[in-house]
Order: C-alpha cells, then sequence, then structure tokens
C-alpha cells in the first residue's frame, strides 16, 4: 500500500510541476502561416477570424543601431483531457527581414522547444513554398552551427552551449491539406511520412543527427481543430 501512495504522490507532484512550470517556447514560420493565430488562440481559445495581409506581425528596429526590437513573451494556459501546461511565447513576424529575430528570441530566452509552423503552399510551389523551406532550413542551421547573435552578456554565455530540446514541424491549415493518406496515417501514427513534410526531411535529418529530436503534427489553428491536443503532447516531450 506505501509503495501505491508513493507513486501517487509522485504522480501527483509531476502533475503539479507540469501544471506550474512555464515552458518557453519560440513559434516560428514564414509569414501568414498561422502563428498569430495560434498565439491568439493559446491566449483565448474560440472562433477565430481569418487574418489578411494587413494583419502581418511587424516589428520595430530600435531607436540607436539597426536590430529589430524583440517582442516580450506573454504567458498562456494550455488545458486539455484535464491536463494543463503554461507556455511563454511571443508573437514573430515570418517576413525574411525578421528571421533573425527567430535566432534572437529563441537563444535571449533559451527556449527549451520550437514550434515551426508551415501550410499547404509548401505543396503547391511558388513564393510561400520557397519561404517554407528556406526559413526552417535557416534555423536548422543556426542551431546546428550555432549562428547565434547575443543581446546581452548572459545569454553570451549561456548561448555557447544552448540548444534547443525539440523542434516541432507543425503542418497548419490541415483543414486545407487533410486527405485519405493523411487519415490513413494518422490512424496508424506515421503521420511524418505525409508527404506535405518532404520538402523539410534534409533538414530534419540534420536535426536527428545533432541530437535534436524533431517531431511532426498538423494543426488547423483558425477552426481549433487538434490545437490543445498537440501542445500539450508537445510540452509533455
Amino acid at each position: 500500500m506505501s509503495g501505491a501512495v508513493l507513486v501517487g504522490a509522485a504522480l501527483y507532484g509531476k502533475e503539479l510541476y507540469d501544471y506550474w512550470k512555464p515552458r518557453k517556447v519560440g513559434i516560428y514560420g514564414p509569414t501568414m502561416v498561422g502563428k498569430t493565430t495560434l498565439d491568439m488562440y493559446m491566449t483565448t481559445p474560440g472562433e477565430m477570424e481569418e487574418l489578411g495581409d494587413d494583419d502581418r506581425t511587424k516589428h520595430f528596429k530600435q531607436l540607436l543601431g539597426s536590430k529589430y526590437v524583440l517582442p516580450h513573451p506573454t504567458r498562456k494556459r494550455v488545458k486539455y483531457e484535464g491536463k494543463k501546461r503554461v507556455v511563454h511565447s511571443a508573437d514573430m513576424g515570418g517576413e525574411r527581414k525578421f528571421w533573425s529575430l527567430w535566432i534572437d528570441d529563441m537563444v535571449d530566452r533559451q527556449v527549451e522547444g520550437i514550434i515551426y509552423m508551415f501550410d499547404d503552399r509548401s505543396k503547391h510551389g511558388g513564393p510561400g513554398a520557397v519561404d517554407a523551406i528556406a526559413g526552417f532550413e535557416f534555423l536548422v542551421d543556426a542551431i546546428i552551427n550555432r549562428r547565434y547573435r547575443y543581446r546581452r552578456l548572459w545569454t553570451r554565455f549561456k548561448g555557447k552551449k544552448y540548444k534547443p530540446l525539440f523542434v516541432f514541424l507543425v503542418a497548419n491549415k490541415a483543414d486545407r491539406w487533410w486527405d485519405e493518406q493523411a487519415s490513413i496515417l494518422w490512424q496508424q501514427q506515421r503521420l511524418r511520412e505525409h508527404a506535405i513534410f518532404d520538402p523539410f526531411r534534409p533538414a530534419m535529418i540534420k536535426l536527428q543527427k545533432h541530437g535534436v529530436v524533431c517531431r511532426v503534427s498538423m494543426m488547423a489553428t483558425r477552426i481549433g481543430w487538434n490545437v490543445e491536443n498537440s501542445l500539450i503532447k508537445m510540452l509533455g516531450s
């Protein structure tokens, strides 16, 4: 009996720890893939409106110097089937001129994990696909080669050994690209074999070789499909 009580107490303690410990997460990806929608959904779940070009996340430059100002992360609480997690994340722009900010945010906050988002445009070619693939390769290259910029002495000291614990590659707007193959692979827990992830496989292999866990998932953030479930699984990894 005492052993069962100890196990139960340990599990309860872990659940309390997971509930209260903030998870520092970096959410990156090219423009218009749903990063801002995800940020808004985590803050207040519900029916989301479709965001347009005028709603793109922008960053302003510092008064002195050429660097952009880093946005402040905000605290969100994610709940799903009795499990709860606290997330600290910032809404980051996806235009190419802001990509270096992803690295600054990642290193400055020493994020534990990264969610890299893309959408169905990666299947159809064009600028959207190019930016999605190039952005992921840019991020992976920075992690592997530690091509970091340091904004504070403290992050310079810690950044020498820093790398994120995991990267989740999230195919967003699943309501646009989900097909029969995806349904079959999802049921078999083999979603990573879906063709939508094919352009990203070389960079995913690089992460694995470098000792960074890389997994895949899917969401449709605007309609709230698989959002909380995916986040709880990611943060539990």
